[in-house]
């Protein structure tokens, strides 16, 4: 990245510290200028600077003091090590309930996806978040999280489904390995003869991650095994591992059996019936997994993630987890009979195979899990009975932000269709397996609403209209059956913060969409759909759309006429947005 020239190295501290309103107060103009120059232009430096000053109280004594820790750190050290200094000098003025947070981020791979609210979980499984106030626990670590993110510790983005992750720069990451190590807050192990230098020192190995081990049938000496019941947090990456029994006191248990699917015989992990101390259990990977049994000895497990690994039953005691929150897994059984027993569940995500119907038992069950949070289910073709039931007992989760049902699409419209003011706090509602006559009137009524993915049967202008004004609505995918003739003409103040809008249908839906003047002001991206033969006609007023900048176009056919046409009612577009073509028949994505 290239340096940043003196002038923006400023602008970039003040708008981060002062905001463009208010300029730095004259006393501390010449602190802050030795400071910069410690920076050297490098990005990084000055954004982490910038971040550490905005974090302390803005007095002369307080950036005096962090000026001649850099003074006297780069006094003899060339740029890196002042580079160094800056990072570090950044970790000492976190407060200590964050530092453990920020060096756990040790315990995953480089470039690996972390996902904020899985970590958050990890986060509250070690005892790293506290709440004095009874305030929910998930939402003190996303503030936890929020921190790191404004003090530039970590960077935030998000993945292709829409999950808030985060990165650590290459240098960022140098600093928490090197405290890791410093304070003995995690050890890393890359084959058996790690893992027995480790084992072999004075200090206590507390949270260990590792990669496979060669040889799986090593043995485990008096001193290693002693040690391996010490340890209270373990990442495996890869498909061998110590024996699980020898972790005695284990909270955290993650597996990373890789990607690639093999021929690889089903993992047995039974032993997990007898680390009674574990809160946090995830298994990544497509390898078969056999569980134990029994898992309610196991009576502080509060995350239960297995969501690729497919063991072939799941424990009918799971019920019985009282303190589950989280729980994604795969159930060929469906639903459990006593799922209802399961007040703690935050976050339920069932998949299985579609061809197997949930007991009506279990349908119910759902209904009385008032504290979710988020559902995602999978459904097979359920009859009219078991499909009522079910949106009988998701319009009963009156606390839902995030709701998600795949499976087989259902025919006709259906009761969830006909609910009274639900989901007052719905943030995600992906629901385009059901087919709804007409877009539900509660609908209009989801101000927390951020994603949609919706399908209908027919559709009006007026119906859209139900959803143009939701003022929270990012991300919209609509999938009406048919559409009407006459153009429905989106004018100014519709659709305020949409960023992103799919639309597709049967029928040739390019005359359909209008857009006035002030219409969708933050749009970015469009993506159509249709699968009849193009009419010839495109949307009219995309000039109007002020921040675009791609257009996807997705049909069953080929033809280069449209790509054309939408190139030049764009060509005066100040942006210059890119077309895309993608056609079934060929399987690319061609940009023009």
């Amino acid at each position: 990245m290239e340096p940043l020239s003196e002038e923006n190295s400023r602008m970039l501290l003040l708008n981060r510290v002062f905001g463009f309103v208010h300029g730095c107060p004259p006393q501390l103009e010449d602190v802050m200028t030795e400071i910069l120059k410690k920076c050297h232009g490098s990005p990084l430096a000055v954004i982490t600077i910038a971040s550490l000053l905005a974090s302390e109280e803005r007095s002369l004594k307080g950036w005096v003091s962090i000026r001649d820790y850099l003074g006297a750190q780069s006094a003899t050290n060339p740029t890196l090590e002042e580079m160094k200094s800056i990072l570090n000098l950044s970790y000492m003025h976190l407060p200590a309930h964050f530092r453990a947070c920020f060096l756990y981020l040790g315990m995953y791979a480089e470039d690996c996806e972390i996902l904020r609210d899985d970590l958050i979980r990890q986060w509250i499984a070690e005892g790293f978040i506290i709440s004095l106030h009874v305030q929910d626990l998930e939402d003190v670590g996303r503030s936890y999280f929020n921190e790191l993110v404004n003090r530039s510790m970590i960077q935030p983005y998000k993945n292709v489904d829409g999950k808030v992750c985060c990165k650590v720069h290459d240098m960022m990451l140098d600093l928490i390995l090197s405290k890791c190590v410093e304070d003995n807050f995690i050890s890393v192990a890359y084959n058996y003869e790690g893992m027995a230098r480790l084992h072999s020192r004075k200090h206590k190995v507390r949270r260990l991650c590792m990669t496979s081990i060669v040889g799986d049938g090593a043995t485990y000496g008096p001193t290693i095994v002693a040690s391996l019941s010490q340890v209270r947090s373990f990442t495996m990456l890869g498909n061998s591992m110590p024996p699980l029994v020898l972790f005695k006191y284990l909270r955290v248990l993650k597996i990373d059996q890789g990607r690639a699917r093999g021929d690889e015989e089903t993992r047995d992990l039974t032993a997990i019936s007898q680390l009674f101390q574990l809160r946090y259990f995830q298994v990544l990977g497509p390898y078969p997994i056999k569980l134990p049994s029994e898992l309610q000895g196991l009576v502080y497990l509060e995350t239960l993630d297995i969501p690729d690994a497919c063991p072939k039953t799941i424990p009918s005691d799971i019920v019985h987890l009282s303190r589950l929150s989280y729980l994604n897994v795969w159930m060929e059984e469906g639903l459990p009979e006593l799922i209802g027993n399961m007040k703690a569940l935050r976050s339920l995500r069932i998949s299985n195979s579609w061809v197997i119907h949930h007991s009506m038992q279990g349908i119910m069950g759902l209904g009385e899990l008032t504290n979710l949070r988020e559902l995602m289910i999978e459904v097979g073709p359920l009859e009219k009975p078991e499909l009522d039931a079910l949106v009988w007992s998701i319009g009963r989760l009156c606390n839902l932000k995030h709701l998600q049902i795949l499976g087989l699409c259902s025919k006709g419209d259906n009761q969830l269709g006909s609910l009274s003011n639900p989901f007052q706090h719905l943030e995600e509602l992906h629901v385009s397996s059901l087919n709804f006559c007409r877009v539900p009137i509660w609908m209009g009524g989801l101000h927390c609403l951020r994603i949609l993915d919706l399908r209908v049967e027919e559709t009006s202008t007026e119906e859209v209209y139900l959803l143009v004004g939701l003022p929270s609505l990012v991300n919209l995918i609509f999938k009406p059956s048919h559409i009407p003739k006459e153009r429905a003409m989106l004018d100014t103040g519709l659709f305020p913060v949409l960023e992103y809008l799919e639309f597709w249908s049967q029928q040739d839906v390019m005359g359909y969409l209008g857009f006035e003047a002030g219409a969708m002001p933050n749009l970015q991206f469009l993506t159509v759909h249709f699968i009849k033969e193009w009419g010839g006609s495109i949307p009219v007023g995309m000039e109007h759309l002020s921040r675009l900048q791609e257009i996807l176009l997705k049909e069953a056919y080929s033809d280069d006429a449209i790509v054309s046409m939408f190139r030049n009612a764009l060509s005066a577009h100040r942006n210059r947005p890119s077309v895309e073509h993608w056609s079934g028949k060929r399987e690319e994505v061609v940009r023009v």
